[in-house]
């Protein structure tokens, strides 16, 4: 996997002003303000299990606001790897790694803020609940990347319609984790979880390669 520092600082800063990116934790900490200390203050009547479903919730909605942006205009890029004289899979992966880079700090904070405001938490160890953030972010930065490329639908509705299923299939494995298992039956779920981060992975990489740039 060979990243190029130029075009990784490049994406990192494009990241950064990204307008997706920008409006992420708007409406998803609007909610959460507005909706949940009223929550807390009857939080007696309130089942657990309904707050780390509420998490997996805005976590898809995050990731999916973070992943609604302008497709990749394949003939654009080509120029500009061409004028760099960049290897294709040198941008794919150093926009993938940037992609990461600014996703994953984002879903710690989302966490970390829904247990501050909620005063819940999940019912699993800190080492199962990084792991599974991290392979989330993985798969949701690689899925990105492909809806990038073979897609070139601008409408964000379309977009959001396309996308939610796809993470909405990643959360499956996360949810049992959250709401709590034993550690034999969490490690066989991280385990399955690893196995489709490095197939989604594999995969996106195979269609990289085939790309013609």
């Amino acid at each position: 996997m060979k990243i190029n520092k130029y075009i990784l600082k490049k994406e990192l800063l494009i990241e950064l002003k990204n307008s997706s990116s920008l409006f992420l934790i708007t409406p998803t900490m609007s909610v959460l303000i507005i909706i949940f200390p009223i929550l807390i203050e009857n939080r007696f009547a309130v089942d657990e299990d309904l707050f780390i479903i509420s998490r997996l919730l805005f976590l898809i909605i995050f990731s999916t606001l973070f992943a609604i942006r302008k497709p990749i205009v394949l003939n654009q890029l080509t120029k500009e790897l061409n004028f760099g004289n960049y290897m294709k899979t040198e941008f794919f992966n150093s926009k993938s790694l940037a992609e990461f880079l600014i996703f994953l700090p984002q879903v710690f904070i989302l966490n970390i803020l829904f247990s501050g405001f909620t005063n819940s938490n999940v019912n699993t160890s800190l080492i199962n609940l990084i792991l599974s953030m991290v392979f989330f972010a993985v798969n949701v930065c690689m899925i990105n990347i492909i809806f990038q490329i073979f897609t070139s639908f601008n409408n964000r509705f379309v977009q959001f319609i396309l996308i939610v299923p796809m993470y909405l299939a990643l959360s499956i494995f996360i949810g049992p984790l959250w709401l709590g298992l034993g550690q034999e039956i969490a490690n066989i779920y991280l385990l399955m979880y690893l196995g489709i981060t490095i197939f989604i992975f594999g995969t996106t990489n195979y269609y990289i390669e085939k790309v013609n740039l």
